[in-house]
């Protein structure tokens, strides 16, 4: 029998792009979303404009403090059940050749994209088991292709698919999947274009400019609706795979939700 009990997604990175997109569309199904950001002010606007369901918590998740943030603002909520976890906060920087790579900039990168990823789900597991709820990781293409200069990024959405398996692996009373979104017209994009010519091969860098000046980068809203569905819809089947945002298995998923 379906839970009568209000459902909850935490969001990280909610504040804009993806990440914003899929908190709107989970509100716009009746879901709260605890959006997480680094900034306040980033979230007002959504926080004003999506209130009530909409609730704001700036917290820097690479530290304890973040980290405790978060827990709270879920404790906060009393008795709803916590249905999903969207890890989708993540950095593309530093771009640069291995072989020159600040391993300062390559340590606080992994900090981002993976380690504050693994400990914002520990401290999320026991809610998360409890209401046998989903952990959604963000990924990337660059998990599985590599490109010159982002070393970095590749590491680490790789390391994250390895991880959303072991969670998978690990967990029996929680879901863990990991999406491609595709090429997003997001601030990421812009990055790629305006700073990665200097690292990146060309015919790569190329394309990133051309699916921009072409408009064939996909609004944000489109990945944003399979992530927002498996949030709250994802099936044990699922568990352990690593998707594309348009793969028939999470289309079949989408459809039905949105009926």
């Amino acid at each position: 029998m379906p839970s009568s009990l209000k459902k909850l997604v935490v969001v990280t990175g909610a504040s804009r792009g993806i990440g914003r997109a899929v908190s709107e569309i989970l509100v716009a199904h009746e879901v709260t979303v605890i959006g997480v950001a680094r900034s306040a002010d980033a979230l007002q606007g959504l926080a004003q404009r999506l209130a009530p369901s909409f609730i704001a918590c700036a917290a820097d998740i690479t530290t304890p403090a973040g980290v405790d943030l978060v827990h709270s603002a879920v404790a906060a909520q009393g008795d709803a059940e916590l249905a999903g976890l969207v890890n989708n906060a993540g950095v593309l920087e530093p771009i640069a050749k291995l072989a020159d790579v600040d391993l300062s900039l390559l340590r606080a990168h992994l900090e981002t994209n993976v380690v504050s990823v693994v400990s914002l789900t520990q401290r999320l597991l026991p809610q998360l088991r409890a209401s046998r709820g989903r952990v959604v990781n963000v990924s990337s293409g660059a998990a599985t292709g590599a490109y010159q200069g982002w070393g970095a990024y590749c590491m680490g959405k790789a390391a994250l698919n390895m991880l959303t398996q072991v969670l998978a692996c690990e967990e029996d009373r929680v879901v863990a999947v990991s999406v491609r979104p595709g090429v997003v017209a997001t601030d990421m994009q812009a990055l790629i274009r305006n700073e990665g010519g200097a690292a990146m091969k060309p015919e790569q860098h190329c394309k990133f400019t051309r699916l921009h000046s072409e408009g064939a980068l996909l609004p944000p809203e489109r990945p944003a609706a399979s992530i927002a569905c498996l949030a709250v819809c994802a099936e044990k089947s699922h568990s352990g795979m690593f998707y594309s945002w348009d793969s028939p298995e999470i289309a079949a998923l989408v459809d039905a939700w949105t009926l």
